[in-house]
Parts: C-alpha cells; sequence; structure tokens
C-alpha cells in the first residue's frame, strides 16, 4: 500500500490563494472574453506571490531561489534586452512593435515569474506535498476543461444525431482547446511513465484515472481534427517511447525493443490512418503543398479575395495547408532577407510582407510561431530562445534520469511538446504564449526539487 503523498500539514491562506488563483486562470486563458478577468487575476497572483515570499523569508532567500536558475533567467533576460533594443534599433513599426512587447512577450514572462514563485512559496515549507499538490490541481484544472469539451461533443451527438466534428462551444475556436489537451496529454504521458520505468508516482492519482484522462485526450483531439494538434499528440507519442527506450537501454533485449518500437509504430499509423480518414483535407495536402510552394505564380497567398489555385482534378487547392506552406516558404525569405529582424510583434509576418507587397492582404501572422518570431525578433532572438527552451530540457532529463523525479519529465514533456507544435502552429503568442511560460517555469522549480517529494508506488 502506497504512502499518501499528501501532508497532513494545513496549508497557509496565501498558499492555499496562490494554487486556487492559479487554477483559476490557467483555466479562463482559454475562455473568450475574459481578457480584462486574465490581466486582474494576472496582478492579484503576481502581488499574492511576491509579498507572500517577502513576508515569509525577505529577499535574501528569494535571490537564493532564483540563483539555483540563474542561468536560465540570464538567457531569458538576455532575449527580453535584445528584442527591446532589436525593435527600437530596427522596428519598421515601432508603435505595434512596442505595444506587442508589453501585450505579449512582457506579459507572458511575468506569467512565468508568477507560476515560479508560486512553486517556490507552495514548495518552501511543505517540498513533499507542496510540488504534487501544485501539479496535480494544475492537471486537474486542465482535466475539467478537456471534459466539458468531451461532454458537450458527446452530448450534441446523442442529441443531433451526428458527431460534431472539427467543433467547440467552449472556447474561441478549435485550437484553443487543442492546445490545452495537448499540455494534458504531456502532463498523463510524464506521470504513466514516472510509474512505469522507475514505480515512482508524483501526483496522488489513481493509475486507472490516468488512463482514463489519456482516453479523454484521444477522444478530443481526435474530434477537435485540428492536424497540428494531431501533429502534437503523434510527438508526443515519439517523445515517450524515446524516453521509455533510453530509460530501459542498459536492460531492454532486442526483442523487446523491437516489440515496443513496432507497437509505438502501429499507434501513430493507426492514428494518422485514422484522422487522414476522418478529414478530407488530407487527401490533397501532397498536390495542395505543391501549388503552395509556388508563391510567384499563385497570389492568393497574399489576397483571401482571389480564388484558390485549381488541383488537377479540377477542385481548389485546400486553403488552409496551401496558405501555411506559402507563408512559410515566404517568411524564410523575409529572415534571410532581415536576419536581424524587423520588430518583435504578433503581426511581424504581415509587416514583413506588406514591405515587400505592398499589395498584401492576408493574414498578419504565418501560423508558425517560430517562424513569425525569428522574422520579427531575428536570428540572434532565435538562438536565445532555443538556448532557453534548451536549458529548460536538459533540467528536466536530468531531474528525471538522474534524480528520478517524476517532475522533471513533466517539465521535459510539456517544453519539448510546446516546442515542437510551434514550428507548425501560432502558439507563440496570445494566452498559449502566456500558459506556456506559467507552467514550464512552475514545473522548473518542481523539477528542482529533491527526491523526497517522489514515493514508491
Amino acid at each position: 500500500m502506497a504512502e499518501p503523498i499528501l501532508s497532513p500539514e494545513r496549508f497557509s491562506f496565501q498558499e492555499k490563494s496562490l494554487i486556487g488563483l492559479s487554477c483559476f486562470l490557467l483555466f479562463i486563458w482559454t475562455v473568450p472574453g475574459t481578457i480584462a478577468l486574465r490581466l486582474a487575476v494576472t496582478v492579484a497572483l503576481l502581488g499574492l506571490s511576491l509579498s507572500s515570499a517577502i513576508k515569509a523569508w525577505g529577499w535574501p532567500i528569494i535571490g537564493r531561489s532564483f540563483a539555483v536558475h540563474r542561468n536560465i533567467w540570464l538567457i531569458y533576460l538576455s532575449l527580453t534586452l535584445w528584442i527591446i533594443i532589436e525593435g527600437s534599433i530596427f522596428g519598421i513599426h515601432k508603435e505595434v512593435v512596442f505595444k506587442d512587447i508589453w501585450g505579449q512577450w512582457v506579459r507572458s514572462g511575468i506569467c512565468g515569474l508568477i507560476g515560479y514563485m508560486a512553486a517556490v512559496v507552495v514548495t518552501r515549507r511543505k517540498p513533499d506535498s507542496g510540488g504534487p499538490l501544485l501539479a496535480g490541481m494544475m492537471a486537474l484544472t486542465l482535466a475539467f476543461q478537456v471534459g466539458l469539451h468531451d461532454i458537450d461533443t458527446i452530448w450534441r451527438w446523442i442529441s443531433e444525431g451526428k458527431l460534431p466534428f472539427q467543433e467547440t462551444r467552449l472556447a474561441k475556436n478549435r485550437t484553443g482547446i487543442s492546445f490545452v489537451t495537448n499540455l494534458l496529454m504531456a502532463l498523463v504521458a510524464a506521470e504513466l511513465l514516472a510509474r512505469v520505468l522507475f514505480k515512482k508516482r508524483y501526483v496522488a492519482v489513481h493509475t486507472g484515472w490516468l488512463v482514463f484522462v489519456g482516453a479523454m485526450c484521444f477522444f478530443a483531439t481526435y474530434v477537435l481534427g485540428t492536424r497540428f494538434g494531431t501533429l502534437g499528440f503523434i510527438a508526443l507519442l515519439i517523445s515517450s517511447a524515446t524516453v521509455a527506450l533510453f530509460a530501459k537501454r542498459q536492460s531492454i533485449s532486442p526483442a523487446t525493443f523491437v516489440l515496443v518500437s513496432t507497437i509505438v509504430v502501429g499507434l501513430i499509423a493507426s492514428f494518422a490512418w485514422a484522422s487522414i480518414q476522418s478529414d478530407p483535407r488530407w487527401q490533397t495536402f501532397s498536390e495542395t503543398v505543391t501549388f503552395a510552394m509556388d508563391t510567384e505564380s499563385h497570389a492568393a497567398w497574399r489576397d483571401k479575395s482571389l480564388p484558390m489555385p485549381t488541383l488537377n482534378s479540377g477542385l481548389p487547392a485546400e486553403e488552409s495547408a496551401y496558405m501555411r506552406v506559402s507563408w512559410a516558404k515566404e517568411a524564410i525569405g523575409a529572415i534571410m532577407r532581415d536576419p536581424l529582424g524587423i520588430g518583435f510583434s504578433r503581426s511581424a509576418f504581415g509587416h514583413a510582407m506588406q514591405k515587400i507587397y505592398p499589395d498584401y492582404a492576408s493574414d498578419l501572422h504565418c501560423h508558425s510561431g517560430i517562424l513569425n518570431f525569428t522574422v520579427g525578433a531575428g536570428l540572434p532572438a532565435l538562438i536565445l530562445w532555443l538556448l532557453f527552451i534548451c536549458s529548460l530540457i536538459v533540467t528536466g532529463w536530468r531531474a528525471f534520469f538522474e534524480r528520478q523525479n517524476p517532475s522533471g519529465l513533466l517539465l521535459l514533456l510539456l517544453v519539448s511538446g510546446f516546442s515542437i507544435r510551434s514550428v507548425v502552429d501560432g502558439n507563440m503568442q496570445d494566452h498559449m504564449l502566456e500558459q506556456f511560460m506559467f507552467l514550464s517555469m512552475m514545473f522548473l522549480v518542481l523539477a528542482s526539487r529533491n527526491e523526497r517529494e517522489t514515493v514508491k508506488t
């Protein structure tokens, strides 16, 4: 029988308030029409986390907490400084650049600070119970969101007689729920892997419930039908299999290796096949890409009023794939022309296109977070961002494989999943970037706690 993870000791009012407000903020991030409320909660959390830490320990101890991750913070601060300097010198729309530096970059950094400080405060007095409680509450909040979507989908399926494919009523668009689903899948996968590989658990939840939540995520990913949510799911499977094989590299036999690899490939192939069969957009993807790469002959990508190119079948090219591939090609070209960037902005791609094509009348961002970021902030910013991401991944890897701390794997899968998706999806902006910074910096603290936070299952 496993010992209870959570300590019977009571948490203080400030600690409970931090956990509760963090859950509330995480929930409303994807709810439309809550920008003012999100800002109010963010300010409240920032004030509460800093005041709680100062009251409990004073500035010297807070400074020592940050010193543990000083290299990561220095990279992030260097990146922030570069973005400000670069925008001041090279920004072609400086009023927009500085508005977005504050509204996008600085605000997401504040969210990262809040997540970091919340974890420091909650785990300082009770490292054995605070970390698992905080991680568990974050996972529960995400699971509640995904569960609401699934329940609503099933209700409509029963009442309307057909599955509401590629629809959601709980967020502004499918991307928001899909992003939350990817986050939750990473947390569930990390916990399951820790239990299977090292016989350790982090969150006080029965394994059966974890499997159930994983099934919820699978169903949500399928019915949402976002191709990049699907790719995120596949990337998670590959990452999880890689982690498992590395962890058992000393004891695994060649036959077992082949068996596990076959199962993983089979799961990926089955899910990909189901996605292709349910989403007709995949059927013309290859031919659409061919037309999309020819941005000189076809101009629909830069003016949405123009018709899509006609495929050999006589059908128009699939709009989403055509636009994203064309934008990606042109974004890479813009980076080559202005390697130091044209000023950080969520609209950086559009500004770069208007600079080349005065008649440009399409989306202002290219739906690739990392490309849009690099177009705006330049190659130096890309290098610093990759250093920041790699530092988080290495911290998580070492925590998991050297100290067998399950929260390290939480951090690793969360960061790697977000980074992979940023290549093909515009997630490095708005609430998605805020969510990522909040959770990644929170789990950075948890991953740095020692092995006392885990128990044998």
